[in-house]
């Protein structure tokens, strides 16, 4: 994957170079796979914070830097921490 440039719109229209599509559009993706083999096999070197859907078990995923972790999950989200704080 590209070093991601931050966000952009794309206007009616315009013409995308390949640069603006590698650092831009494919940052603002999701790719859908059809279980986990399948992403693993296209995504070989996943970066943190990159997500992924499995349709087989209908399942928004990121990668934490080393596995791949339902997203939303409350091992890995600031929402766990406020709710135990009594937030």
């Amino acid at each position: 994957m590209a070093v991601p440039a931050g966000f952009r719109a794309f206007g009616a229209g315009a013409v995308l170079t390949a640069e603006q599509v590698n650092t831009f559009l494919m940052s603002q993706s999701i790719p859908v796979f059809a279980n986990a083999a399948g992403r693993d096999a296209a995504i070989t070197a996943p970066e943190e914070g990159q997500h992924a859907f499995l349709k087989d078990v209908d399942a928004l995923q990121f990668y934490t830097g080393s596995a791949w972790v339902a997203a939303g999950a409350a091992s890995v989200g600031f929402e766990n921490n406020f709710l135990l704080m009594g937030g």
